[in-house]
């Protein structure tokens, strides 16, 4: 089904339980206020179904808990959405689903306690963030982290276009150890800047790769590479200004 907003207004939290797609064409602020300690929408779909949200103004004030909470279906689509204020993560992708996938585009994920984006599946996943601004979060900007997956499972995330900066943690981080699901995270022609550490690679199976990308201002490190992480750089990055890394930066070839 389809929803159409027609008129800017605060709405109230809501779960989703089947395929749906819920659209601001631009009619002003479709605002959804998250309750003081709860989450704004909460996805909780069959296997096969799909839910896209567009134009949402997700707000918690500093007393929500989670923006957008996904855990079972087959895929995710955001798009032109705001979320921030949350008190812990404003985006959590906690998918149960065997395969599922999240797409961000044209969205800041801003101000929350948490990580702006937290992907953290029981099963393989795929994400895709595109012009992208996860700014001024407590926790990392983006982090792809497979600590609740069996290493049977992958995890891939791509960002392209996007800004993690002002962040508490890492700007883009992949984060497993051995014997969880393996995380691999691709960031080209993005910004990450005065966060904690530019990017980390942390544990066996995390690997993060950077391509023409700008690592700068990140008081702790440009790059954390740690505990078997790797972090891998083609060469064409503008890497400067960073407090002491961690870890090795492996050049790889293109191709």
């Amino acid at each position: 089904g389809e929803i159409d907003v027609l008129d800017p207004a605060g709405y109230g939290a809501l779960t989703i339980n089947k395929a749906i797609s819920i659209v601001n064409d631009g009619v002003g602020t479709a605002g959804v206020i998250v309750p003081s300690g709860g989450t704004g929408i909460i996805i909780n779909g069959g296997t096969t179904d799909a839910v896209s949200l567009r134009g949402l103004s997700i707000e918690g004030g500093g007393v929500g808990q989670k923006g957008i909470q996904f855990n079972t279906g087959a895929s995710l689509t955001v798009d032109n959405c705001v979320i921030r204020h949350m008190t812990n993560n404003g985006i959590d992708f906690l998918s149960t689903t065997a395969t599922s996938a999240l797409t961000l585009s044209n969205s800041p994920v801003a101000d929350n306690g948490g990580s702006g984006i937290f992907l953290f599946p029981t099963g393989s996943a795929t994400a895709v963030f595109n012009r992208v601004e996860a700014n001024n979060n407590g926790g990392a900007g983006i982090n792809v982290n497979g600590g609740n997956s069996a290493g049977t499972n992958t995890i891939n995330a791509t960002v392209s276009e996007s800004v993690a900066a002002g962040n508490g943690g890492a700007g883009f981080e992949s984060f497993t150890h051995s014997g969880e699901a393996p995380t691999s995270v691709m960031v080209s022609h993005s910004v990450t800047a005065n966060n904690g550490y530019g990017v980390e690679a942390n544990g066996s199976g995390a690997t993060l790769r950077l391509a023409n990308s700008t690592v700068t201002g990140n008081t702790s490190g440009g790059w954390v590479a740690e505990i078997s992480g790797v972090v891998d750089s083609y060469g064409d990055n503008y890497i400067d200004g960073n407090g002491s890394n961690t870890g090795g930066l492996t050049l790889i070839p293109k191709q």
